[in-house]
């Protein structure tokens, strides 16, 4: 008689060689008996983070300032702003989390090293079921971290963490931006905030201090090799600024990664307790275990230097694209509604308080100042701008020292000094010229004299990239014609921009 309950041997599939050879080896021999695992379980436990992770339980979200010690089921949300991957080589990532209102420190136990790649800035979840006083946590002197937990994602399926990817300015970049001790409705000053200046000077001995800075530039990764530690360090030196002082910040290892979404003149750090070290004679900065870095936070001091940065950046470019989508060239040169300005109706039509749009019209000025020949001396005769540094040469390609890569220049604007007319004076560097009128301006009817005047008819074509093929006699010579003369440009006033862009040049 049949038994009415099913045996244990019904549970289980019978497990399938992965190759057709085994199937034909072993096709004579009776089937090997199985573990009692299928090769789904196997990987569940090989790989755990290659499945969806769904919670088993309730858990409460809480700010971490109200995170109570002991046994609670705490979801917590909150950005990195410091971290050591295998830190101290005990099979663990330890991560510094805080949400504006106070900070933990994790401890993130991993099957693999690679499974996180962590970045500062990156805003994680965490699911924990037990909180620890960061006094028996060892996390030191690190500011406002008053709690600690620790993460076995796999392992334990009561805790887990996910380390979110945003899309730029989704809702999940712009949410949890708000630095450490800044108060939400009354805000005053952020305590222990110092100028850069003040703080390489003598702001570094109290051991407090925090610094708000601009990223300027983000150099190549390099390799150093440590006689500490006896091996190769990998080390990227980023240019950071603020309205008083520049300097360098030195990150190493797995902090380098974070570089990389860092934009030059954009990306704004807020930095607690960086270390402070002197190299010869110039200042440098570090990241300690206790130092803590928000990316691009949002409170009203860093409101002012993201507008700061941009009046400087507009001040001192080196290289501003033309807007060549704004305009037609040629209706603007040759159409019907063509309007004669003189350079004090352009000002005040720009500087009306109305909202400024954008227009186009002519200018017919001299030139009174022509520095060809100066700008060839010193090698900048073309310029560019990559990785936050100025790029020059005296030819219309170079190659980018902090990145590397191969960089079209274009023809420096400070090679003509000023411009007149009537009504006033413009500085003509603080136009910006497209290809076309630099071709126009050189080699529009001045070519015909230029010619006559050289024996080499060929020295010149109708491309401003030839200036860097001619020889010194033939640039002074243009130089000497183009002084004093009197030209019409058609420009076009970019309210983005807050610059006139010259269209093109008639004689």
């Amino acid at each position: 008689m049949a038994s009415p309950f099913p045996s244990i041997q019904s549970f289980f599939s019978k497990e399938v060689p992965p190759s057709s050879q085994e199937q034909n080896a072993e096709s004579s021999s009776p089937d090997k008996p199985g573990d009692g695992f299928t090769s789904s379980e196997v990987e569940a436990v090989l790989n755990p983070l290659s499945h969806h992770w769904e919670p088993s339980r309730q858990y409460e979200a809480c700010p971490i300032s109200l995170l109570q010690s002991g046994p609670h089921d705490y979801q917590i949300s909150g950005r990195i702003v410091n971290f050591a991957e295998n830190f101290r080589d005990q099979g663990f990532h330890f991560l510094v989390v805080t949400d504006g209102s106070g900070a933990i420190a994790v401890r993130l136990y991993y099957a693999k090293e690679s499974d996180y790649q962590l970045l500062f800035g990156q805003r994680v979840t965490i699911w924990t079921t037990f909180i620890a006083d960061s006094t028996g946590a060892s996390t030191g002197s690190i500011p406002f971290c008053a709690s600690a937990t620790t993460l076995y994602p796999g392992r334990n399926g009561a805790t887990h963490i996910i380390v979110h990817d945003d899309v730029l300015d989704s809702d999940g970049d712009r949410i949890l931006r708000r630095p450490l001790e800044c108060g939400l409705k009354e805000y005053e000053y952020l305590p222990a905030l110092m100028t850069l200046k003040a703080f390489l000077s003598t702001g570094y001995d109290l051991g407090e201090g925090k610094i708000l800075v601009c990223v300027r530039s983000v150099g190549p990764r390099r390799t150093v090799q440590s006689k500490k530690f006896q091996h190769a360090l990998s080390m990227v030196e980023v240019g950071i600024f603020d309205d008083t002082a520049m300097c360098v910040l030195k990150l190493w290892e797995d902090k380098v990664p974070s570089t990389k979404s860092w934009v030059p003149n954009q990306t704004i750090l807020l930095i607690s307790k960086p270390t402070h070290k002197i190299r010869g004679t110039s200042p440098e900065l570090g990241i300690g275990h206790s130092s803590m870095i928000d990316v691009d936070p949002k409170f009203p001091d860093a409101d002012w230097l993201r507008n700061e940065v941009k009046s400087m950046t507009k001040r001192q470019s080196v290289y501003i694209p033309f807007p060549s989508h704004t305009w037609n060239a040629e209706h603007a040169m040759n159409g019907p509604g063509r309007t004669l300005f003189t350079i004090a109706d352009v000002e005040d039509q720009v500087r009306h308080p109305e909202p400024s749009v954008d227009f186009t019209g002519k200018l017919n000025v001299i030139i009174t100042e022509m520095k060809l020949m100066e700008h060839w001396r010193k090698g900048t005769l073309c310029c560019f701008e990559c990785c936050g540094i100025p790029l020059y040469a005296n030819k219309p390609v170079a190659t980018c020292k902090n990145c590397e890569l191969r960089r079209d220049l274009a023809l420096n604007p400070r090679i003509i000094g000023a411009m007149i007319d009537e009504s006033g004076m413009i500085t003509a560097s603080k136009l910006v010229w497209c290809d076309d009128a630099w071709s126009q301006l050189f080699f529009g009817s001045a070519t015909d004299e230029l010619e006559e005047a050289n024996s080499d008819p060929n020295l010149i074509e109708q491309s401003w990239e030839d200036l860097t093929a001619i020889g010194t006699d033939a640039l002074r010579e243009l130089e000497e014609l183009l002084l004093y003369s009197r030209i019409t440009l058609t420009f076009g006033w970019s309210s983005k921009l807050e610059r006139i862009c010259i269209l093109g040049v008639e004689w």
